[in-house]
């Protein structure tokens, strides 16, 4: 018999992240569980911008770490009004660090049952020099993981 009671859900409000709430909210409202949503704000793009706006100066820079904060919030609203939709109950998570880092902490300080993960999120370019959150969280999760892809064959309606 399977038990998922709490379920982790990074989101960066790609449309990967989006299909990976789906399943969440989904598996969440069959087991009876909660979900735990997560945005990371990643500290190495911040730091990458601080150096590259130090000449412009502190207001730009806080301009733009308070537009990811702001970005972030919406996107866990979004997550915690489909799950209200549901009938599932959604804690969410703004938190500083290294996205795996802290997917793979969160998980096993919870503990997560499951985790569920779009594979594509908007890291773009920034892949190829700081590799995949998926693939790195698949490899040290301290549980299942479902990682959803853009183009996949659903089985939860969106």
């Amino acid at each position: 018999m399977i038990s998922i009671k709490t379920i982790l859900l990074p989101t960066d409000g790609s449309e990967c992240s989006h299909k990976a709430m789906n399943y969440a909210v989904s598996f969440a409202k069959q087991y009876g569980g909660k979900i735990v949503a997560l945005n990371v704000i990643d500290q190495r793009l911040e730091e990458q911008t601080r150096n590259a706006v130090i000449e412009i100066g502190h207001e730009l820079m806080q301009r733009l770490h308070d537009g990811y904060a702001r970005e972030a919030r919406r996107i866990l609203q979004e997550v915690a009004e489909a799950g209200a939709k549901a009938g599932v109950h959604v804690e969410t998570r703004l938190i500083k660090g290294i996205p795996s880092d802290e997917i793979v902490r969160l998980g096993g300080e919870l503990p997560a049952d499951l985790i569920v993960i779009g594979t594509h999120g908007h890291t773009g370019v920034s892949h190829l020099l700081l590799g995949s959150v998926a693939e790195k969280v698949v490899r040290r999760a301290p549980c299942p993981v479902l990682s959803v892809q853009r183009e996949e064959h659903d089985f939860v309606a969106s």
